[in-house]
């Protein structure tokens, strides 16, 4: 029973390390269509339409 266990664990820090791996990637992939909205895909001066 003892090995069960110690293989159980394993698997549990590996879940885990892999979800926040997961975490990370998702976070980084916001950051940059975010910053690709805003500085590439952000219209102009919006006072400068006249009206």
């Amino acid at each position: 029973m003892d090995e069960r266990e110690k293989q159980l664990k394993d698997t549990d820090r590996t879940a885990g390390f892999n979800m926040m791996k997961f975490v990370a990637i998702i976070f980084v992939i916001a950051l940059a269509i975010a910053a690709i909205w805003f500085f590439v895909l952000t219209p102009a001066d919006p006072n400068a339409v006249s009206g």
